[in-house]
This record gives C-alpha cells, sequence and structure tokens, in this order.
C-alpha cells in the first residue's frame, strides 16, 4: 500500500469530486482514478460510488476514511519533523561552560532561542576537565572548555580570561607576587576543577616563588571569604563576582597567568543544530 494512494483516497473523501481532488493531488483525473483503484484492488473492495453527477464514500470508504486520514496527518508531520530537525529547529542541545562564560552563554542561547524558540537547551555547569569527560562519552554536544582543545577536535576562542589574587584588606601594601610568599595561600581543591589547578600550580612553579602555607577551599566564593576573613589571600580565574568590601584585588596578566576560553567539540558530534549554535557564538565571539 503506497501512501500517495492513501493521499489520493483521503483527498478525494474530503471533496468528494474527481476534477477537484485531482487538482489537489497535482495529477490527472487518470491518475486519480488509477490510484483509486489500485487501493480498492488491495483493499478487497470499492472505496466510492461513482456515477455522472455524484461521486459517494461506500461503507468501506466511510469506516476506512478516518484512519487513512490519520496515516497521512501522521506522514505529513513527519515531513515537516524531519525538516525541522534537519533545518536545526528543533531537537535538544547539552552544553557545557564554567565561570569564565557565565555572561556569554546566556546571551548566547538568547540569541539563538529567538531564532529557534522550540528548541531545548540543557545547561550543565562543570569544569573543563568534565566538560571533556562528558563530550568524550556522548553526554554533552558542546562545551566552553579551556584551550588548548585535545588534539583532533573543532574549537573556536571565544573569551580571554586570566588569575586574580583576592587579597586581604590588610595586604594594602602588595604590589606583585614576590610581596605574597610569606603570606598563607588558598587555592581550589584539584578534584573541583583539575585544568585550573593544573594550570595554577604550574604558573606558580614557573614563577620561581615558593607558597609554604597552603590551604584547600571548595570553590572560589569561599577562597574570597577567606581573603575578607583575613585567614589567607587566594587565586581565582579573573571571570570570578568579587564584590566583598574587605578584600583588594591584583589582576596577574602576565604569560602563564592568562589562557582562553573556546567553544569545542569532538570531530563526531555534528549535525544542523550545533552547527546553528556554533555559528551563533562564532557571530558573537571577537574578532
Amino acid at each position: 500500500m503506497e501512501l500517495r494512494d492513501l493521499k489520493a483516497f483521503v483527498t478525494l473523501g474530503e471533496v468528494l469530486h474527481f476534477g477537484q481532488a485531482a487538482v489537489r493531488q497535482h495529477v490527472t483525473q487518470s491518475a486519480l482514478s488509477k490510484q483509486i483503484r489500485r487501493l480498492e484492488e488491495e483493499l478487497g473492495g470499492e472505496l466510492f460510488e461513482r456515477n455522472a453527477s455524484t461521486t459517494r464514500l461506500t461503507g468501506l470508504g466511510r469506516a476506512l476514511y478516518e484512519d487513512a486520514r490519520a496515516v497521512v496527518i501522521q506522514s505529513e508531520q513527519l515531513s515537516r519533523t524531519a525538516r525541522d530537525v534537519l533545518g536545526g529547529n528543533v531537537g535538544t542541545l547539552r552544553i557545557g561552560f564554567g565561570v569564565a562564560t557565565k555572561i556569554l552563554v546566556p546571551a548566547a542561547i538568547a540569541r539563538f532561542r529567538a531564532e529557534r524558540p522550540q528548541v531545548t537547551i540543557e545547561l550543565n555547569d562543570l569544569s573543563t576537565h568534565h566538560q571533556l569527560l562528558a563530550l568524550s562519552e556522548g553526554k554533552l554536544d558542546l562545551g566552553f572548555c579551556r584551550l588548548p582543545a585535545p588534539k583532533g577536535w573543532h574549537a573556536l576562542p571565544v573569551v580571554e580570561a586570566h588569575f586574580v589574587a583576592v587579597l586581604p584588606a590588610s595586604y594594602r601594601d602588595v604590589r606583585e607576587l614576590a610581596d605574597l610568599v610569606d603570606k598563607p595561600l588558598a587555592i581550589l581543591r584539584r578534584d573541583k576543577a583539575p585544568s585550573f589547578y593544573d594550570h595554577l600550580m604550574n604558573y606558580l612553579a614557573q614563577s620561581g616563588l615558593r607558597f609554604r602555607d597552603i590551604q584547600y577551599v571548595n570553590d572560589f566564593a569561599a577562597g574570597v571569604a577567606t581573603a575578607a576573613a583575613e585567614i589567607a589571600w587566594t587565586l581565582v580565574p579573573s571571570s570570578t563576582t568579587i564584590e566583598h568590601p574587605d578584600v583588594l584585588t591584583l589582576p596577574l596578566r602576565d604569560g602563564e597567568a592568562c589562557w582562553t576560553i573556546g567553544l569545542i567539540r569532538p570531530p563526531h558530534n555534528k549535525g544542523p543544530l550545533i552547527d546553528a549554535f556554533w555559528a551563533t557564538i562564532a557571530d558573537m565571539a571577537p574578532r
């Protein structure tokens, strides 16, 4: 049984006129008649009573009409859904992000969904390390991660970041990192953000300075609070919100203190929806 024959049956059943049905189906009346006869042969009975002036559904035609109409409607919806999916207009996009893109990501999603309101966005606040794992395991489609990306992956640079030293208010005489060698330092635990921790340790090692009194915190907000309480100073990424009145900040912008965040995806992650979001970010990223 061919779908086009069912469409011919449904159209003729609606208008009950061979000429009008043929026009709607974009076929000749002869071709329409052949489609109806073929369907009747497959079903084992006549679907229409015809004479020179009228066309009516038979008992079999009336019994099958609604089911046939439902099949045609579902097939048309299937086609529309396929077009929407292939056009990147529907579906679900799973995106990983971190504190460095907390402003860019919401703005990008708002712009993206203004053009594609039927797309569902799932946001996951994860460190670069955990995003890379999720991307590799197929649990994320895209991620905003610290660059460089793994070899062979696609990457689009979007945000520049750097370390910021957050100091107790009493550290007014501090001008550079070397002034802090003898002060207690609070840093984020490695399991919370392995890529950040490793970069920080490498940066401190390359500075040639040895910080002996190190303690650990569970998040950047705790590090800022530790500095405000005069317990220790801390190092956070430049994207961290620092609004406490009892701390000072010392931006660090020498080479090793800076890094780039990019939108990345593995080579096997592709499709119209991913490509469309990628294009949105490319349009927003600084040139």
